[in-house]
Order: structure tokens, then C-alpha cells, then sequence
């Protein structure tokens, strides 16, 4: 048998190895960082250590942001807590809340959000190539994320709320009110209407929404049925999850006899300076009236 001139050798060597590689390289997967990771990362960066204070869940040590009340006098507390995936730093109007409340004020505690698992029995389906194309005449009947995606999202956040709300419920003579963005909004609200007796003054929602689509359209019963009285703002261009159910939410508000309802419209982004302005305004004049 003859043997291969060398520049074929060569080539079908450097060839092997290409593919080798290639085959390692596909087996090998890094894990991204978990985006709560990296919002606590930024955290630690842009605040010194003494802007914390520490909760315990499960002898697990969380760090909430406080931030202390700096008006002549203190009006109150107020637990702020994120939507998912959402940075306390960030321009979504969050930081600008948190010191602003500061000056009417309150003691403000900035709970973070818990990982969130965008759905993995989703995820298999789609791999699986089952049920992966939505429907054209009904876009929303596929959940953006799985029920237990929300429930163990939902599991995580009313843990920590429950940690930090044991040591702000020995303060007999505080209002504490609640302020909550997107789906954490919602998911408090559906913990906080199984408790009538919880001593919570106020729920301030912004956005609530759930992105799962049948959770989502029994969110309006929740809201009415939670004991605080309750501000739900919404933005004239928000979501389609939180815009297709304000009109049930009035309605089971009224159903329910729910008459410390408020209901406020913001019009624009919630990204614009001008509405962060007037969430504060409206989050103002609810609270002085309790």
C-alpha cells in the first residue's frame, strides 16, 4: 500500500484535529451568571456596606437596601420590591423612587429579586418540537412562562418579604406599606389575599401583571381582595398582560366592596423622567390620605 504524499497527510492531520476540537468544544457549556447575581454585583459596587441590612430566610443571609428617612419628621416604612430581573439602580424610575421617598419621609427597604427560571418544562417542549407555534388568531394563549416557573418565583419572594416583615411587625406604631413592580406585584397580591389580617397599611402596584396568561386573568379578584388599601398604576403604553385587564379590575373592585380601590393612569414609558415624577406625586398624595 502506497503511502500518502505528505501534503495530504498534513492536511487530513490538521483536519482531525479541527474536528476534535470542534466536538470538545460543543460538549463544553458555561452557565451564564444569573442576572440577580450580577444586580447584586453592581450593588456592592455602588453602595457601601453600611447601606445594607441583613434578613434571614432558612439560615440563608440576604441583603436588603435600606436607605433611611430623611424629612423633619417620619412618615413611615416602605418595602419596595422589584420585578423580575429588574436592577434598583437601573433608570427604570426605581432608584429615583427609593430616594425621593426617602425625602417624603419614609424608610425605604429594597428587597431583591430571587432568580427567576424562565420555564424549563417550556424549554423542553420547544426542543421536543411540541406545541413550539402559537396560534395566529390567539398570540396570547401560549404562558410565557411556565405555572411553576411563577410559583417557585413566588415561593422565593414571599419568603424573603415574610423574613424582613417579621422584624418590621414588632414596630407597633409604623405604616408599612408595600411597592411593587410588574410580576413580583403580582405575585404579592395573590400572597396577600389569603392574609386578611396582615398589618400592612398600604399596596402600591405598578404594572402588576402575571405573565402566565391564566394567572394573569384572575389577577383583577386578587387585587380586590387584599385587606391594605391599594393604589394600581399602570402606563397608558404598558404591557398588553397589564392594559387587558384594567377595565376587570375596577369592575371586581366594585364587586368586592373593595372601596379603598385607587386606580391611576400614567401616559408614556415608564422609562421617562417625567412619569417617575408623577408616580411619586401620586404615591404622595395616596399615602397622606391613609
Amino acid at each position: 500500500m502506497k503511502a500518502l504524499p505528505l501534503p495530504v497527510s498534513y492536511f487530513l492531520c490538521c483536519l482531525t484535529l479541527v474536528i476534535n476540537s470542534a466536538s470538545t468544544l460543543a460538549v463544553e457549556h458555561i452557565a451564564p451568571i444569573a442576572k440577580a447575581d450580577i444586580i447584586q454585583s453592581d450593588l456592592d459596587y455602588w453602595f457601601a456596606s453600611d447601606s445594607f441590612i441583613t434578613i434571614k430566610d432558612d439560615e440563608r443571609e440576604i441583603p436588603v437596601l435600606f436607605s433611611e428617612y430623611m424629612s423633619n419628621y417620619k412618615r413611615g416604612i416602605i418595602v419596595m420590591l422589584p420585578g423580575v430581573d429588574q436592577s434598583p439602580i437601573q433608570g427604570n424610575g426605581l432608584s429615583y423612587l427609593r430616594e425621593a421617598l426617602n425625602d417624603d419621609g419614609y424608610d425605604t427597604y429594597v428587597i431583591p429579586s430571587p432568580d427567576f427560571n424562565y420555564g424549563p418544562d417550556l424549554m423542553k417542549d420547544a426542543i421536543a418540537g411540541n406545541d413550539v407555534e402559537v396560534e395566529k388568531n390567539n398570540p396570547t394563549k401560549r404562558a410565557l412562562v411556565s405555572d411553576s416557573a411563577l410559583n417557585e418565583y413566588k415561593a422565593e419572594l414571599v419568603a424573603r418579604f415574610s423574613a424582613l416583615y417579621k422584624t418590621l411587625a414588632l414596630r407597633d406604631s409604623e405604616h408599612i406599606a408595600i411597592l411593587a413592580f410588574g410580576n413580583s406585584a403580582g405575585l404579592i397580591t395573590e400572597y396577600l389575599a389569603t392574609l386578611p389580617n396582615i398589618r400592612v397599611d398600604a399596596l402600591i402596584t405598578v404594572s402588576a401583571q402575571l405573565a402566565n396568561p391564566d394567572r394573569n386573568k384572575h389577577l383583577p379578584a386578587s387585587l380586590s381582595l387584599v385587606s391594605p388599601a391599594l393604589l394600581d398604576v399602570y402606563y397608558s403604553y404598558d404591557n398588553p398582560a397589564v392594559l387587558h385587564t384594567i377595565k376587570d379590575r375596577r369592575r371586581w373592585a366594585k364587586r368586592n366592596s373593595k372601596y379603598d380601590y385607587r386606580q391611576r393612569q400614567l401616559f408614556g414609558q415608564h422609562t421617562q423622567e417625567r412619569q417617575h415624577q408623577r408616580l411619586r406625586k401620586e404615591l404622595s398624595g395616596f399615602l397622606r390620605q391613609l
